[in-house]
């Protein structure tokens, strides 16, 4: 089994790297156009929201079609791979059968939040408000489910503490980012949107790069470790 783990971690790694590298290039075609400045000829690190990369058509009416598909195939990837990823709480330790129950759920966060991943690159916002909304807040509570179970199996395993110290410093800033999310009416308006538009871009690359990171850290984990000397009943083998 843990060969299988290992190849979740390798295509894990190659779907955060052509995530971030699409998104990057979906920012620089992007015609322009935001709340505050329609005519705007570029995207706005500040006054763009992540979404704005999916929509059909910018805020100044422009086609919106090379971003547009290049912020599909990232998120569509993401998400795919991110429920194909989600047995990886398998890898955390070789004792982490014990606490099945709460890698279970972690593996259901986990497709959950892929799967809004699709939705979300699906469903433009300048089309599908509501929905595209509802995507992006049921992703970013999963995130934060997945990331403390995830930190919880991990906290026993020495060989993955820089995972684990990533996934707390994660975990904080995703947990204030959720707190606003659900409690600030403000999201996706004028107002606050400086702060709205470079916080949701920073959870969301944070992310990518959190979960690359775990896989480059798990991946080398399991390959070093030996499950058939271990002595004890596992599922590895």
């Amino acid at each position: 089994m843990y060969k299988g783990l290992i190849r979740r971690c390798k295509i894990m790694i190659a779907a955060s790297i052509i995530f971030i590298v699409f998104i990057g290039i979906s920012m620089t075609v992007y015609p322009g156009g935001n709340l505050v400045d329609r005519s705007s000829v570029h995207y706005n690190f500040s006054l763009n929201y992540f979404s704005d990369l999916g929509q059909t058509f910018t805020h100044s009416g422009k086609q919106n079609t090379a971003s547009d598909i290049l912020f599909i195939l990232a998120m569509g990837i993401a998400g795919l791979v991110l429920v194909y990823f989600s047995r990886i709480w398998r890898g955390m330790d070789i004792e982490v059968h014990e606490r099945i129950i709460l890698g279970f759920i972690s593996k259901i966060l986990l497709v959950v939040c892929g799967f809004c991943f699709i939705g979300m690159a699906f469903s433009p916002w300048n089309l599908y408000l509501e929905n595209h909304i509802l995507f992006f807040k049921t992703a970013m509570a999963c995130m934060f489910g997945w990331t403390l179970l995830i930190s919880i199996l991990q906290a026993r395993n020495e060989k993955l503490k820089v995972q684990l110290v990533l996934n707390i410093i994660f975990l904080f800033l995703v947990g204030i980012y959720d707190y606003f999310l659900f409690t600030d009416n403000s999201f996706g308006t004028e107002r606050n949107l400086e702060i709205n538009a470079v916080s949701q871009k920073v959870i969301m690359l944070f992310f990518m790069l959190n979960i690359m990171f775990q896989s480059i850290g798990i991946n080398q984990f399991l390959r070093r470790a030996d499950f058939r000397r271990s002595g004890k009943k596992n599922f590895y083998i």
